[in-house]
């Protein structure tokens, strides 16, 4: 899988798991101190995501970081 394709695949699976927490973007982006654009960013697998940011969404989300990156190819 390449890089771009993988960077898709992890923020779909944010949104997924912001989706089942009946958040919408803006309030996961003011749950981990970033803006509602660029949380869009990541989602839809434009923006790099830190390490950082990660553990952030992960912690916000109550799910682990693995859930984050569990990805098939």
């Amino acid at each position: 899988m390449e890089f771009e394709q993988f960077k898709k695949r992890v923020g779909l699976k944010i949104k997924y798991y912001r989706n089942l927490n009946d958040y919408t973007q803006m309030a996961l982006a003011n749950k981990i101190n970033c803006d509602d654009n660029y949380l869009s960013l990541i989602e839809n697998g434009h923006k790099n995501i830190s390490i950082k940011k990660i553990y952030e969404i992960s912690n916000a989300l109550n799910i682990s970081a693995s859930k984050i990156f569990d990805i098939e190819e």
